[in-house]
């Protein structure tokens, strides 16, 4: 375990300092394992039918995204700068800077930041997944990256641990993206970066709209989108991409205010988001942007769910934000 890593873990039961002894982490009162190089901190809710379980085991069996196209680093490179996203994060966040995703699946986009003398953690509920993302890290020899299993209600984290928190596509299928959004905060450094994506409001209402005649009429109206039935892609990630999108056990959906109001809560400045920020020639994440009025921001929102790209993507929107000192 990266000595780097090792120094911020805690117990996620007690908040008790853990040490790492032969196969095991072991705090005064608990220890936890290793399954296959991936540290396993995660704490089940009492509640067998609550939606951390329940997500849980519907990640154990939707493994999203997959590696079905990408062989080795190289190719983990060219897919992921196909996707703005992951091509300005790997651009722009600070060098030798220690990063937490929450929520990484298979560990793509953690695996695909490893340069510029970062140090990375990824964490997520789905055990499979996670075995997916550290078979391509081993694969790969990548040594500043590891992968935990954990709770993100209950982080095995010290608080202000993170110069950047990234969690894109999780926060939304918890029981509240607004605890969850809180839970994560506390992980982070003062001036250190947050990354949230989140479900938009308007720019899924196409997807919910095909969610529900789905479960009125079955998967024989699959190919209400394309990505269901389009054979260029491969059966696996038409699979979890029908699973993830349409019969996930749980969603929310927000709008800009609604998480700007979250920021506020937790001290976070609001720094920029995609796509209600005005950027000029080039996308800045980091850089201080002007919020637009209310009314430019609710037209905005409410043409989103005519938009190609939100209806390709099922309807998505990214807030960025820097954390302030403690009030």
């Amino acid at each position: 375990m990266n000595h780097k890593i090792l120094e911020i873990l805690i117990d996620p039961k007690n908040k008790d300092n853990i040490e790492f002894l032969g196969n095991k982490f072991k705090s005064k009162q608990n220890s936890y394992s290793l399954i296959e190089n991936i540290a396993d901190f995660y704490i089940k809710d009492e509640n067998p039918d609550s939606v951390t379980e329940k997500q849980k085991s519907f990640y154990e069996d939707v493994k999203f995204p997959n590696y079905d196209d990408i062989d080795n680093f190289s190719s983990l490179i060219d897919k992921s700068e196909k996707s703005i996203l992951p091509k300005l994060l790997d651009e722009q966040l600070p060098y030798n800077s220690k990063i937490l995703e929450v929520g990484c699946g298979t560990g793509q986009l953690t695996n695909f930041l490893k340069r510029y003398g970062r140090t990375l953690v990824g964490t997520d509920i789905s055990i499979e997944s996670l075995k997916l993302a550290e078979k391509f890290r081993e694969e790969n020899e990548i040594d500043n990256v590891r992968f935990i299993r954990m709770n993100l209600f209950k982080p095995c984290f010290k608080e202000e641990s993170f110069d950047v928190i990234i969690s894109n596509g999780c926060l939304h299928h918890t029981h509240s993206t607004e605890e969850a959004f809180k839970s994560i905060s506390k992980l982070l450094k003062k001036d250190g970066l947050i990354i949230v994506g989140l479900y938009h409001k308007y720019g899924r209402m196409l997807t919910n709209v095909r969610q529900y005649l789905i479960r009125l009429f079955g998967d024989s109206l699959k190919f209400l989108d394309k990505r269901n039935i389009d054979t260029s892609i491969s059966k696996g990630k038409r699979y979890a991409w029908f699973n993830d999108q349409y019969k996930n056990p749980k969603e929310h959906s927000h709008t800009f205010f609604e998480v700007l109001n979250w920021f506020k809560n937790e001290n976070i400045e609001f720094l920029s988001s995609i796509p209600f920020t005005n950027f000029e020639s080039e996308i800045s994440l980091f850089n201080s942007s002007k919020i637009n009025s209310k009314f430019e921001i609710r037209i905005k929102e409410f043409f989103m769910q005519f938009s190609p790209s939100q209806i390709r993507e099922g309807g998505f929107f990214i807030m960025i934000g820097k954390k302030n000192d403690k009030l």
